[in-house]
């Protein structure tokens, strides 16, 4: 059967240009894995996934670090494959974990994507352990409009969530319903993610070039979080998701970046297994609220990815471990933080036996604890009961009782150069004023005394208008499509601290303009804008080249037609390995309308910041006193009056 399936498929390739998707879907093509790391293989109509070390457990694929994925083809060569990960981009688990020894591999968000023309590919873990719930295995023809992924997936949830979707076709729209109906392309167009907080069945489809694609669904159910604590994952269905209503104390955080987290409550001890997004130590508090989804390893229960609402630590209380002996190194104890004294560590560092001879093992290779310099006298272990082919100690501590961390301080950097030198998530003190060029909503764009420009992406305390000095800042930084960002680590840091000139855009042709420079602020005077008929984007047209612009601010856009001139300003992004601009402000050439000439006048004078200051007391004006265009009138905008009367 399978051989007339092969040459049938195989006819129908020759004989047109479409092509065929199999789908692996995690929890129901296991093929040869299990819940037990090791070989597997998945051959399903044609096509074979084998992996030579990972886990394929009816939840997901897992693909280990340093392991190749070899997918093959019986029914004709393969021109795509797209992976649906666990984790997004660089993060744990996301598809930039991969690297193809042919063809073209790229990732966006969520999803993995390779194209070419190949009967064979090598997918290396290269960079760190990969986990995915599908993979569609694309045969013969060109990849076809793909259905839009919907994020988060179905399910049960406690607060409300953000839903966001993408397609990985470029220039494809996507449509959707939130009443159960199939969308149309006359259904709502999706164009930002959405909060929802009530029972929903979301559908969506993509569209392009006339055609439609599939229907996705993606159903959410809210309700309260019922009363759950770590005791209760004993009893709890595995796959099931679960909020924990009562505070939990930190036991231990560690091993395999951090994805290793022990915890205690007052209904009792447990595991969780993955990125919580925070970093604990001995004794910290996490809030009720923190989630996630149980699963069972080893006998024992585990909190596994999504792992959702982990919240900084609140308080720290000392803790005090269980003193046990070897004898107690059993499912009793598992989780427990104990404490087994006067016992002796063999020379291979695997077994603890005690004055009376009882024996249990150790594994120290989760936490990498150094071990004492003399193991031929006893001495005392901490740690925490775990289990593997048998129940073990896992050492934090050896003969001294562990205990928290003084207060981390931030390394001191004098530009953004330097910052982005430091190792990831280390947080870095300006000692330099950064200046503030523009901000719209969690979008702060700065520039450093070096000339540098970055984007601060999250929240912050101040407001900020073009030329604000920012004193002593506190920061971090994260990777976005391939560049780096800042992250504000103390939000109360970045606040305004005198007023200066106001950074001036950069006038540049296109042709000189490269992905190294993003996040400049750049001015173009005199240029065309085209819109494309069939995309609908809009392009910035100078006489060397053409790039994208993306209207991210939601700016006021004037009509565009092909008679006018156009002076643009706009910040320098690159999205999907693409460059595109982010305009602050599109204006027609010979439109001589000033924004800081609040009343119309012909003049920037004070009396325009009269009429700014009016509004702010009154509440209401004849004037549109908005001077710097950001939206909203505030004392901003007299500040954008006063630099322009300043400089000219």
């Amino acid at each position: 059967m399978r051989k007339i399936f092969t040459l049938f498929t195989m006819c129908m390739l020759a004989a047109s240009a479409w092509a065929i998707d199999i789908t692996f879907d995690a929890t129901v093509d296991v093929g040869t894995g299990s819940s037990t790391a090791g070989e597997f293989t998945i051959t399903k109509d044609g096509i074979t996934l084998h992996e030579e070390q990972g886990v394929a457990n009816g939840s997901h694929y897992r693909f280990y670090k340093n392991k190749k994925l070899t997918v093959t083809s019986e029914i004709g060569n393969i021109t795509g494959v797209v992976f649906t990960c666990v984790g997004a981009n660089d993060g744990q688990y996301g598809p930039a974990g991969f690297t193809a020894n042919v063809g073209n591999y790229s990732y966006d968000e969520n999803l993995g994507i390779w194209t070419g023309d190949n009967a064979s590919i090598i997918f290396d873990a290269t960079n760190f352990q990969v986990r995915a719930t599908k993979i569609v295995v694309t045969v013969g023809g060109e990849v076809g409009l793909m259905a839009p992924n919907i994020t988060p997936a179905s399910g049960t949830f406690y607060a409300p969530i953000e839903v966001s979707m993408h397609c990985i076709n470029d220039g494809a729209k996507i449509y959707y319903t939130l009443d159960g109906s199939n969308p149309t392309t006359a259904s709502t167009e999706y164009t930002a993610p959405f909060t929802l907080s009530e029972n929903t069945t979301v559908k969506a489809i993509s569209a392009l070039d006339g055609e439609t694609s599939d229907v996705v669904t993606a159903s959410y159910v809210f309700t309260d979080a019922p009363v759950f604590g770590l005791g209760d994952m004993f009893s709890a269905e595995d796959e099931s998701v679960h909020v924990f209503t009562h505070d939990a104390i930190v036991i231990w955080q560690g091993g395999n970046n951090n994805n290793y987290l022990y915890l205690k409550d007052e209904t009792g001890y447990g595991l969780i297994y993955g990125a919580v997004g925070q970093t604990y130590h001995i004794g910290d508090v996490i809030p009720a609220g923190f989630g996630g989804k149980k699963t069972t390893y080893k006998g024992e229960p585990e909190l596994a990815a999504p792992l959702t609402g982990f919240q900084p630590a609140k308080d720290n209380v000392t803790l005090t471990p269980e003193t046990i002996t070897p004898t107690q190194v059993t499912h009793d104890y598992w989780a427990h933080y104990v404490l087994l004294k006067n016992v002796t560590i063999n020379a291979d560092a695997t077994n603890l036996t005690d004055a009376n001879g009882n024996t249990c093992e150790m594994y120290n290779k989760t936490f990498n604890i150094e071990l004492p310099s003399d193991l031929s006298k006893p001495h005392d272990v901490y740690g925490i009961v775990g289990v593997f082919s048998a129940y073990q100690v896992l050492p934090i501590a050896f003969d001294v009782a562990p205990t928290p961390p003084g207060p981390e301080l931030p390394t001191d950097v004098a530009s953004i150069e330097e910052l982005y030198q430091l190792e990831k998530g280390k947080q870095g003190h300006f000692t330099t004023p950064l200046t503030a060029v523009y901000q719209n909503g969690s979008n702060l764009y700065v520039k450093d005394v070096e000339g540098t420009y970055s984007l601060v992406y999250g929240e912050v305390e101040g407001t900020f208008t073009n030329g604000d000095y920012i004193n002593d800042a506190i920061a971090t930084w994260s990777e976005y499509q391939g560049a780096k960002q800042m992250l504000p680590a103390v939000p109360s840091t970045f606040v305004p601290a005198g007023h200066a000139d106001a950074v001036t855009p950069e006038e540049m042709p296109i042709e000189e303009i490269s992905q190294d420079m993003v996040h400049t602020y750049y001015a173009f005077y005199g240029v065309k804008i085209r819109i494309d008929e069939e995309s609908g984007n809009m392009y910035l047209v100078d006489e060397t080249g053409e790039m994208q612009l993306f209207n991210k601010f939601k700016i006021e856009v004037p009509e565009i037609n092909d008679e006018d001139t156009y002076d643009v300003e706009a910040f320098l992004a690159v999205y999907r390995g693409e460059m595109e601009l982010y305009p602050t402000i599109i204006k027609v050439v010979g439109d001589e309308f000033l924004p800081e000439d609040v009343n119309h006048d012909g003049e920037v004078n004070i009396a325009d910041v009269n009429c700014v200051i009016d509004y702010i007391l009154k509440g209401a004006s004849e004037y549109n006193c908005d001077a710097n265009l950001d939206g909203e009138a505030n004392i901003a905008d007299v500040n954008a009056i006063i630099d322009y009367i300043l400089k000219h």
